[in-house]
């Protein structure tokens, strides 16, 4: 009988990119670190354990789809049900943010999520009209409470975010142009203008200035707008913060800037657009799976984006789950499998010690289970050395007491003492 494993989380990228910064995390990490791996199905995922604030451990796989879209995430997540089962699946990644309501950079816990452009198209008086279908999926109370509790600190992350967007350093410059100075020659230039190239470039696209470095029509209206607004300096940007709103999914890229006003119109709170949260929130609705997607602003969804945010948003996403789960452990993580069997754990040791008294042997069964050879230490007494091997199979190791039993299954098929643990294991994770 092949059991599954059992992970507490399932962590779900759009992107290789993103996925790339989950695996950039080792703050709590324990000592395996990230171990990547190829399933039975092909795919390749990252395994780790990390430590969490009660002393316990969370284990969390992570991979990435192929491509965006919802389809790719729901193909991906069954896919990953069809080898695990997981006690929560989550989302991490960069998405759309609310102008306004939002800086870039922040990151968005999802409280509601549903897929905008399901509906239905009829024409009323030879207009086409759109009819939404505005099917939503909840976390429990209790996860959106503890998201609402949440707060991060910034200062133990690996990454900085970019202090100045570019629409802060155009800004910038338009006020420098209006008081006919010139930029790069400003005392604060290097400070307030790091991208020098791009903001000229965008300023340029918007046809705010000229080559020469004047002030077109539309550059000096805007010049007066940013005095009548801010009549002593140019505000600093937002601190980072985290939001518990609505995050919208569908089917493409967006470039519309009025795209939240229409949200709006039906979801007022709505802060964040993606292309494939709503998918996650179906199947774990159908699965009665908690799904929790924590998504980063990297940009506005408008035609002019801001690429220097993307890196520091797919990291700050993958930072803020992953310390919000080890933060909320006993939400997610099972201690079935340790308490189940520990009621007949000295009959199971005495027999792994007496049929496999050798660590060669040892070894071999800990490596048909999907561990490593290096992860078993030499003992000359083999009670001590089981003991030792189930205690690492139970306290999160790559391989879990389920691996370890099926082996065990597969060279005693008969013997009732293995079938009995197997049977309890199977009874207490339904």
């Amino acid at each position: 009988m092949t059991v599954k494993e059992q992970i507490d989380v399932l962590v779900i990228c759009a992107l290789k990119d993103e996925f790339d910064q989950v695996l950039q995390i080792e703050h709590g990490i324990c000592d395996d670190g990230w171990v990547t791996k190829t399933l039975t199905n092909g795919r390749l995922v990252a395994d780790a354990r990390f430590l969490c604030k009660d002393n316990s451990q969370i284990t969390i796989r992570a991979t990435w789809s192929t491509y965006m879209g919802r389809e790719e995430a729901c193909a991906l997540v069954h896919n990953m049900l069809a080898e695990a089962d997981f006690n929560c699946i989550t989302m991490t990644g960069i998405c759309a943010g609310r102008r306004g309501k939002v800086s870039l950079g922040d990151v968005i816990f999802a409280d509601r999520l549903w897929s905008y452009d399901a509906g239905k198209l009829v024409k009323e008086e030879g207009v086409e009209v759109f009819q939404a279908d505005m099917l939503q999926y909840r976390p429990t109370t209790a996860i959106v409470q503890r998201m609402q509790n949440f707060s991060v600190d910034l200062s133990t992350w690996p990454i900085s975010r970019p202090k100045y967007p570019l629409e802060n350093q155009e800004n910038w410059v338009i006020t420098c142009l209006d008081k006919q100075i010139k930029p790069f020659e400003h005392n604060d230039f290097d400070e307030k203008c790091p991208d020098w190239k791009s903001v000229i470039d965008r300023l340029l696209e918007k046809k705010l200035v000229t080559k020469e470095l004047t002030l077109t029509d539309r550059g000096y209206e805007l010049a007066r707008d940013l005095a009548l607004w801010y009549p002593k300096e140019l505000p600093e940007p937002d601190p980072f913060k985290i939001h518990v709103a609505p995050i919208a999914t569908g089917a493409a890229v967006v470039e519309d800037a009025g795209l939240f006003l229409k949200l709006s119109a039906s979801m007022r709170k709505v802060l964040g657009v993606d292309m494939e949260a709503s998918a996650l929130g179906a199947i774990g609705s159908i699965n009665s799976v908690p799904v929790i997607v924590a998504k980063a602003v990297s940009d506005f969804g408008d035609t002019f984006k801001d690429d220097q945010y993307r890196h520091f948003a797919s990291q700050a996403s993958a930072q803020s789950l992953i310390q919000f789960l080890r933060d909320n452990s006993d939400l997610f993580v099972s201690h079935k499998d340790v308490e189940s069997v520990t009621f007949s754990k000295d009959k199971l040791i005495d027999f792994l010690a007496n049929e496999y008294p050798d660590i060669s042997n040892a070894r071999a069964v800990w490596c048909r289970a999907g561990g490593n050879n290096s992860d078993i230490a030499s003992n000359p007494r083999p009670k001590d050395m089981w003991l030792n091997i189930w205690n690492k199979s139970v306290n999160g190791a790559n391989v879990t007491p389920m691996n370890l039993l099926n082996e065990l299954a597969s060279d005693y098929p008969e013997n009732s003492l293995i079938q009995s643990f197997i049977g309890h294991l199977a009874i207490n994770e339904k």
